[in-house]
């Protein structure tokens, strides 16, 4: 199934996709005279049982219309879980062309970095440019839902304790991020460099993990205004999916809804000759293959949407 959040940025609301259109989850499992209903998609999968709920209200009609989808915004399926974590150097090919960084050698263990919450928004949502940077980034990414409470789990635990998968762009400022203000590198600030409001488009969806199969290759690429600037897939991974997220619980407790990106192809602006940096207007469309699509425009802040 794929499942979404719709509505104003504050106030999206959990539904499903049917018949190409939206129906509201609460209303949908209220109609299903389910207990505990719910419009927020994080304390949805808080609930131990949510899977046999999404099998109940699938078949659901009377009582749960359709919501009228013309001038919907659709905000990011989670919008706003407890924890958003992302994978940093984790393609063979992106730390390749981070030579200058890694020397072109995978790191011994994953390296994981954070963005804060608040920077997640919407698949067609503007990406606003801060007037901190002027070296802003993307980065087309998997991001895997978790769907049950882990915490020191093997990696061939991992596909049971994920709910789903969505597309999300990893948008940096990399000259926030590397510290360019300092005279000492080792002053880096990757948490601010991530975390500026609208740097973490996802979605559309939240497609759940028995959609697609297990271990299949899914292409990432991204567009900026019609030219294509990444094109790999999931193959490329160094630590993969079982590893990452195994990797991840043996530090932190993961919680239903928390999101961890996985890693981004070769591509980036910052690492192009000369570099090519988001500047307002362009058109940023991040796709991963069988799961979404992102289209979102660069608007500098204070300018009008």
């Amino acid at each position: 199934m794929r499942l979404l959040s719709y509505g104003p940025v504050g106030e999206e609301r959990a539904g499903f996709v049917r018949d190409g259109g939206i129906v509201d989850l609460e209303r949908a499992m209220h109609a299903a005279g389910i207990r505990g209903a719910t419009a927020d998609m994080r304390l949805f999968l808080d609930r131990p049982d949510w899977r046999g709920v999404l099998d109940r209200v699938a078949g659901v009609r009377e009582g749960a219309a359709a919501v009228p989808t013309s001038g919907v915004r659709i905000g990011p399926p989670v919008p706003l879980p407890r924890k958003l974590m992302i994978a940093g150097a984790n393609t063979v090919s992106h730390m390749r062309e981070a030579h200058p960084f890694t020397n072109a050698a995978p790191p011994k263990q994953p390296m994981v970095l954070a963005k804060a919450t608040s920077a997640l928004c919407g698949p067609a949502d503007d990406i606003v440019l801060p007037p901190e940077t002027a070296k802003l980034d993307y980065e087309v990414e998997l991001a895997v839902v978790i769907g049950r409470t882990a915490r020191r789990i093997r990696p061939d635990q991992v596909p049971d304790c994920l709910a789903g998968y969505a597309a999300f762009n990893d948008v940096s400022a990399r000259d926030v991020q590397l510290a360019q203000h300092e005279d000492n590198a080792f002053y880096r600030v990757h948490f601010f460099g991530k975390s500026f409001d609208t740097f973490a488009p996802m979605g559309p969806h939240l497609v759940t993990t028995d959609e697609i199969p297990w271990g299949e290759p899914l292409s990432l690429r991204t567009w900026i205004n019609g030219q294509i600037r990444q094109d790999g897939d999931t193959s490329d991974l160094y630590f993969g999916i079982a590893e990452l997220v195994a990797a991840c619980s043996a530090v932190l407790t993961l919680y239903p809804g928390d999101i961890i990106a996985t890693g981004s192809p070769a591509g980036v602006a910052y690492f192009m000759t000369p570099p090519a940096f988001l500047r307002p207007g362009d058109l940023v469309e991040c796709e991963v293959g069988q799961v979404g699509r992102l289209a979102n425009r660069v608007r500098a802040e204070g300018a009008r949407a």
